[in-house]
Order: structure tokens, then sequence, then C-alpha cells
């Protein structure tokens, strides 16, 4: 009862103050967060937008999936709190990166029944010697009544684990005489394809000395029904000869960009294309067209940063499961 009250206290205010800078009083702002997004007309802007995402969701849904956005969204400003500290530009740059990415988010979810995906993260900070290490890694949770979602789960758990664990240095703290600062930042973004479906896009970026970090983004796609993690195979019928034809689309593109961001030609070689293509996580299924992902160093420099091709379905819906997760 006390957090259906909380939720409808929010929703409420939200509404109330929506043309308003921001969505709260600033004459009542007592945190540094509060502070920067007052000062700030973007970052109020920003505020004002996920309040507005965050208000037209929570007004749609049921008793159940009200408790669970509430919960969701009362994790999501405790962990802003903790994590957006420092100097004043900091705070604000991360302010505006995680209102853009929980914006984002809330609309999606809002994009078809509620998928109730609750938004985890790990925070953590320290220091190894001479080397401080920074931890920001925010990862999707499948909270579903109706399928069981542990095993997804435990896979985007266990990655954010991994990627945070490989930015705390050792016991040498990284080296003698060095003052770094590691890092591991993770955001995710959530995407809709299909009725059954939601898309997982991973961006992380990871810092561990050396003349600079690397990034990246990991496509994740998950069946609503049954709780699994689906392969491309999953999405195309079998027989319909779709990785053929998707490689020669996304070859015959990259072939274009390159002359303008020079690749590496092997790369796009039959037996090396073949293979990049034959990763699952380079597959990101959005609402009107399959990504395809290439990062840093898969077809080219690091400089010359990643590659994406993108394939409306309109050229695949026939090479399309009918009942599969983006069947129609």
């Amino acid at each position: 009862m006390i957090l259906r009250v909380v939720a409808a206290g929010v929703a409420l205010l939200w509404s109330c103050t929506a043309g308003a800078q921001p969505s709260f009083d600033c004459a009542k702002a007592s945190s540094v967060v509060e502070r920067a997004i007052c000062a700030d007309p973007k970052l109020a802007a920003a505020d004002r937008a996920m309040a507005t995402a965050y208000g037209a969701l929570w007004n749609r849904l049921s008793a159940p999936a009200k408790d669970h956005l509430t919960q969701d969204q009362l994790r999501w400003l405790a962990n802003r709190a903790k994590a957006c500290t420092g100097e004043a530009e900091d705070v604000a740059r991360c302010v505006g990166q995680r209102y853009a990415a929980r914006t984002a988010t809330l609309k999606a979810m809002g994009d078809g029944p509620y998928p109730f995906v609750s938004e985890q993260t790990l925070l953590k900070s320290g220091k190894v010697g001479a080397t401080r290490y920074e931890i920001d890694a925010s990862y999707p949770q499948f909270d579903g009544p109706d399928a069981d979602f542990s095993a997804v789960n435990k896979t985007f758990a266990e990655a954010a684990r991994q990627g945070a664990d490989d930015a705390v240095p050792g016991k040498d703290g990284g080296g003698p005489g060095l003052d770094q600062i590691w890092t591991y930042l993770q955001s995710f973004a959530l995407y809709r394809p299909g009725p059954h479906a939601i898309s997982v896009a991973t961006t992380f970026y990871v810092f561990t000395g050396g003349a600079h970090g690397s990034s990246g983004v990991t496509a994740t796609l998950v069946d609503l029904r049954t709780g699994l993690g689906v392969r491309p195979a999953g999405v195309f019928a079998a027989g319909s000869g779709w990785k053929r034809i998707v490689t020669d689309i996304a070859r015959a593109d990259l072939q274009r960009q390159f002359v303008e961001r020079p690749g590496f030609p092997d790369a796009l070689e039959p037996a090396s294309f073949d293979k990049l293509m034959g990763d699952a996580d380079r597959y990101l299924f959005k609402p009107d067209s399959l990504e395809i992902i290439f990062n840093q160093y898969d077809v080219a420099a690091y400089v010359m940063g990643r590659y994406t091709v993108d394939i409306p379905y309109t050229r695949l819906r026939s090479l399309i499961r009918p009942d599969g997760p983006l069947g129609r």
C-alpha cells in the first residue's frame, strides 16, 4: 500500500510540474544532483523529459506493473545520487548520460506490453597502490512473471561483474609509479523489434592502462515467452538462406563505407567475414531494422571506430519466422 501511495505521489508531482524547470521545486533542491539540474537548462529539460516518459508509462499500467516500475525508478534515483559525484562538470556529464539512457528505456518499455525489466547497477571505486579505479556498470534484469529468465539474467549479471573485476588493479596497483584511473563503464538500451521480444544493446568502455581504452556494443535478443536468449538462427526461417543473404548485404555495405573510412580488406574475405558474421552478439534487432555491429578492430583500425550496417526489415521480412520472436 505504501509503495502505491509513493508511486501515485511521484506520478502526480511529475504530471503537475511538467512545464516547470525542472520537474521539482528548485527552491527545495537539497542534493548535489538536484542543484546541478537546477543550474543547467539542458539538464532541467532532460529531467522534464524523463518525468514525462515515466508518468506516461506509469499511468497506463496495472497494479503489479506499477509497483515494479516504481521500485525500479526509486532504485534508479538512488543509483543516480551515488554515481554522479565529484566536480561540477563530472556531475553534469553523469546526470546527462543517465537521463538520456533512462528516458529511452522508459519509452521502450511503454512500446507494447510492460516487459518487467529492471535496471541493476554495480557501483564501485577504490585505490590499489597509485592506481584508482571507478566502476559504473548498469545491466538489465528480466523480472517477468510468465517465464523463467534466470539463465539470461545470469548472463547479463556475470558479464557486468567480469567487466568490473577486470578493471580492479591487482596487488601491484597496475605497475610501479603509475597514477591512473582504471575505468569500467557500462550501460544498456532496450528495443522492441516484435510483440514477443526485447533487444538489449549493451555499451561498454574499459580503460586499464595503456595509450587508450576500448569500447564496444554487444546485442542480445530475449524472447519474452520463453525467457531465453535467441540467436539469429531462431529469428529466421530454416532453409531460407538468411545467413548468406544477410552476410552478402553486410559485406557490400562495408565495402561502400570503406571508401570514406578505410578498413581492413582482409576482413571482408569470405572465410574471415563469414566467421565474423557467426557472432550472435553483433545482431541487434531494432523495431524497423536489423543492425549489424562491427566494433573497434573487427574490420578496421582502432581510430576508425565502430561500423554498423542497417538492413530494413522490408528486405528481410520474407525470411523471418512467423512463429519466432519477431513474428507478427
